[in-house]
């Protein structure tokens, strides 16, 4: 079963900036983002049912105007089925944070199932005597989002995210290859384009006719871009497909390639541990959002490989 929340917590936590650049420009150009530190998956008590609740990912920054600290919280909601009460959960997120850290808020909500459908944004309390309250939020809804618009713009959150677009069935060859074209681009380092690579090819993977539909059109790049594009996913892909094929067999090229991607996407794991562990960020927290186990994350930060 895929696990939709930690795909989407690894995309943010890694991506933070490209993500609010890309989707929310203008909440990007008013904060101070060199100033960002993520808050360890806090768990607030829900006081009514004595339930938990939490949040998907808590950033603390400040506004480049006048130096506030504010608390950006980003709810994502991947499951499959509308939730009638949603943003009744959101103003609960919402409220605990804020009780919490007595900052301004600013909640944004990402729904990535599939199905188009417009939901709503805002919480409203009403009495018989006045409406005593209108709880707003930012939204994300990826099907309603046409990947098109995102196909140039060279951002590696919006690349990864039109996987999760409005596209058509005819369109999935296009739509891989103007991801490719942009990570080859990008050029980012290997830990962060397997991670991209990996999310990507999670929600669009290419049946075999497709993949030789893409290869005659990456031939048809012009020669720069085409060298550049081919090198890509990056090398972790490629040491499994050459050891599949020194084993001269179908059946070695498999296990070849599903050994080379294991290989690459544990150094991937590792290396985005470590960056977290930098961050100052909670051992339990980088286990959710790696994969890696507690103990594997203490060897890291004790200097000792896996």
């Amino acid at each position: 079963m895929t696990d939709h929340d930690r795909l989407f917590k690894e995309l943010l936590h890694n991506f933070f900036d490209e993500f609010l650049e890309a989707f929310f420009p203008e909440v990007f150009h008013a904060l101070d983002l060199s100033h960002k530190k993520f808050l360890s998956e806090e768990l607030f008590p829900d006081l009514i049912d004595g339930d938990k609740k939490r949040a998907d990912v808590i950033a603390e920054t400040r506004f480049k105007k006048n130096r506030t600290n504010c608390v950006l919280i980003i709810h994502v909601e991947a499951q499959n089925t509308h939730q009638e009460h949603f943003p009744q959960r959101m103003f609960t997120y919402f409220s605990m944070i804020y009780l919490k850290f007595r900052k301004p808020v600013l909640p944004i909500a990402i729904f990535s199932y599939d199905g188009v459908r417009d939901e709503p944004n805002e919480f409203v309390i009403k009495t018989p005597f006045l409406d005593a309250m209108t709880f707003r939020f930012f939204k994300m809804e990826l099907k309603r989002m046409n990947w098109r618009t995102f196909m140039h713009s060279n951002n590696p959150v919006s690349a990864a995210l039109m996987s999760k677009m409005n596209y058509k069935n005819k369109e999935r060859v296009a739509v891989r290859l103007s991801f490719l074209r942009q990570m080859a681009r990008l050029q980012l380092d290997e830990a962060r384009s397997s991670m991209i690579n990996g999310f990507f090819e999670t929600y669009l993977n290419l049946t075999d006719n497709e993949v030789d539909q893409l290869m005659k059109e990456v031939h048809a790049l012009p020669k720069d871009e085409r060298e550049q594009v081919i090198k890509w996913p990056n090398s972790f892909y490629d040491r499994g497909v050459k050891k599949g094929k020194a084993e001269g067999v179908a059946q070695g090229k498999a296990l070849g390639k599903a050994e080379g991607i294991a290989q690459g996407i544990a150094e991937a794991q590792k290396e985005m541990a470590l960056r977290m562990l930098q961050k100052q960020m909670d051992p339990r927290t980088i286990s959710e959002l790696t994969g890696l186990t507690i103990e594997e994350i203490i060897k890291l930060k004790n200097g000792n490989e896996l």
